[in-house]
């Protein structure tokens, strides 16, 4: 009987092995779906996680066979081969071997599939280093296309990596939208239905299309940036980048859009409303909660409002200071003698200080930017202002109060200074400002004049066009030529910077400089002076303040030259003449003089 155990043992494991084979085949049935692609029967247990979590690489129907070949192959080293082929791929795009480097990635695709630096290096390669093998722009456009069209194969391997939609959306807005060949692709990309049909599968192209416009890059761009953040924020994917910048390419991309058409077509109503929708984008973002890399979780527009929050505990820190002193001071009168002397020794003008009394809603968008380099210059220099208030509080009980208030002061500092600081890192402030002012109708109004004035000077009519009646000697303008004009839109610029002083920095304004410069060059082939009165002559002379030197005449240069122009060059020169140039000629010249004034009267009569 003992010798029958070993058997029975094997026979009974067959058995238990044999009843586990049924619950494991139901729980990993596949789905089965009917002719219409519709799913019939969902599947076992597995099949629904694998399908709710994504984590078979695809479906039975869409195994890349060469995928699965080349795993095989490599026999259980795919370390070493992807090691071997990266090496191969860099050694091919140092050399430019762009075919071999094609069919390396391509290689690297199969065994890493879930690598997304595969798909990004090879759509690369093809939309940049290869397309710029050929000479004509519309090769360049097909390889750029194979580019995107190969990073978007990269989705069905990373579905839960917004990495490959956002460097789909960057592809899509500058490689179309800001090569050398940026007019021709946007026209192309245009009339491409062929483009439209490949990307329909994720992106619908009615949700890129703009009225009046067509079919455009940039807002195509930005749906890609959209797709991103439905990962993220509705199907809880992982967030591979910072808030800051993760939240911030996606308006980025419709205020692209605005300066792409500005550029190519001027300005008009249209233009406006892409503009005003890029300032409502742009506002959303500045209240969108971000967390920066060293945990500090703020939005980019509440900065007035954490500097009045800190003002609300100096208040409250104030009220713990007893009346004190001979004179009666109290703690405010002791702060504002700390801050006379900080802004004495900064020399900081009256009408500045003033503004630190105004509330947020009261101050200007200029205002509040001096208010704000006001408080970092005064916290800089004295950071240490309300502990060392906090030193003044007498009772033990308040003097601990006063020592949370003071640390919450300094949290909310912290805050700001990281809110200035990320604020920088996207040039918040100035795209703040610039989407407004360009929603504005003064600012349409100014791109229009400052166009059609180039549009005359590239024609080379630089004087403008005039009827003469006779009769009155009256002259009428019937049509301003390019000086004129000029003169029109740089004083509607003016007007502009003076409602959005923060648009006086960046490369907007270097543009307009450069107008300037056209201006210059039209008054010198026509034989003018500088206006006296140039609309824009204050921004010129604070460029030149701060560094920049732009080639324009300042308001020094011109008044040194005007002062040289009051004597006439007769004048000067008689001076010149009579002026006695050694101390020799000075003698005779003076003993003349003399001789002439102790005279008859006879040689006066016949000089004059």
């Amino acid at each position: 009987m003992s010798n029958n155990k070993p058997f029975i043992r094997k026979i009974i494991y067959i058995a238990i092995i044999g009843a586990l084979l049924i619950p494991l085949s139901m729980i990993s049935r596949p789905e089965t779906r009917d002719k219409g692609g519709s799913i019939k029967d969902a599947g076992g247990q597995l099949s629904i996680l694998r399908e709710t979590h994504n984590l078979s690489q695809a479906k039975m129907s869409e195994i890349d066979p060469a995928s699965e070949t080349m795993k095989l192959a490599s026999l259980g080293l795919r370390g070493v081969a992807v090691n071997m082929l990266w090496m191969q791929a860099m050694e091919h795009k140092k050399k430019e071997n762009y075919e071999q480097l094609a069919s390396t990635l391509q290689a690297l695709t199969k065994i890493q599939p879930s690598f997304v630096k595969v798909w990004e290096y090879q759509a690369h390669n093809l939309a940049y280093n290869v397309s710029m093998e050929f000479d004509d722009y519309e090769y360049r456009y097909k390889w750029v296309k194979k580019g995107i069209g190969f990073l978007k194969q990269g989705i069905a391997y990373n579905k839960r990596d917004h990495r490959v939609t956002d460097q789909l959306g960057f592809f899509t807005g500058n490689k179309f939208g800001k090569s050398d060949e940026k007019k021709s692709f946007r026209r192309m990309f245009n009339k491409d239905e062929e483009y439209r049909e490949l990307m329909s599968d994720y992106i619908d192209p009615t949700t890129y299309y703009e009225t009046g416009f067509g079919y455009d890059n940039w807002k195509m761009a930005y749906q890609w940036y959209d797709y991103s953040r439905t990962l993220v924020e509705e199907k809880s994917c992982p967030q591979y980048r910072g808030d800051l910048l993760f939240y911030m390419w996606r308006p980025a991309q419709i205020r692209n859009q605005a300066l792409a058409h500005q550029e190519e077509e001027g300005s008009s109503e249209a233009i406006r409303d892409i503009w005003q929708k890029s300032n409502s984008q742009w506002i959303e973002y500045g209240n969108q909660k971000l967390t920066n890399t060293t945990g500090v979780t703020m939005t980019l527009e509440e900065l007035s409002r954490t500097e009045e929050e800190i003002q609300s505990w100096r208040d409250k820190l104030d009220a713990f200071i007893p009346v004190g002193g001979e004179e009666g001071d109290t703690i405010k009168s002791i702060r504002e003698e700390m801050m006379a002397d900080v802004m004495n020794e900064a020399k900081v003008p009256d009408e500045d200080m003033a503004l630190l009394k105004l509330s947020s809603d009261e101050r200007t968008d200029e205002q509040t930017q001096t208010v704000t380099n006001l408080l970092t210059m005064i916290n800089a220099m004295d950071e240490n202002m309300d502990a060392k208030l906090a030193l003044e509080v007498k009772s033990a009980e308040d003097k601990r109060e006063a020592n949370k208030i003071v640390l919450k002061i300094m949290e909310l500092k912290k805050k700001i200074r990281t809110i200035n600081k990320d604020s920088g890192t996207v040039n918040y402030v100035y795209w703040r400002a610039r989407n407004k002012a360009e929603s504005e109708v003064l600012t349409k109004e100014a791109h229009e004049a400052l166009y059609a004035a180039k549009r005359m000077w590239r024609q080379s009519i630089y004087d403008d066009e005039y009827d003469f009646d006779y009769a009155t000697k009256k002259r009428t303008i019937t049509k301003k030529g390019a000086i004129s004009l000029f003169v029109d839109a740089f004083e509607k610029w003016r007007e502009v910077f003076v409602e959005y002083p923060t648009l006086k920095e960046g490369a907007f304004t270097d543009r307009l400089i450069k107008s300037c410069n056209d201006f210059e060059d039209m008054l010198e082939i026509t034989n003018r002076e500088w206006p006296e009165d140039f609309p824009l002559q204050g921004l010129i002379d604070e460029r030149y303040e701060s560094g920049k030197s732009d080639g324009l005449p300042t308001t020094e240069i011109l008044e040194e030259l005007r002062s040289g122009r009051e004597q006439s060059p007769d004048e000067t020169e008689a001076e010149a003449e009579a002026e006695p140039k050694t101390e020799a000629e000075a003698e005779p010249k003076a003993e003349a003089e003399s001789k002439a004034g102790n005279g008859d009267g006879s040689e006066k009569e016949s000089q004059n």
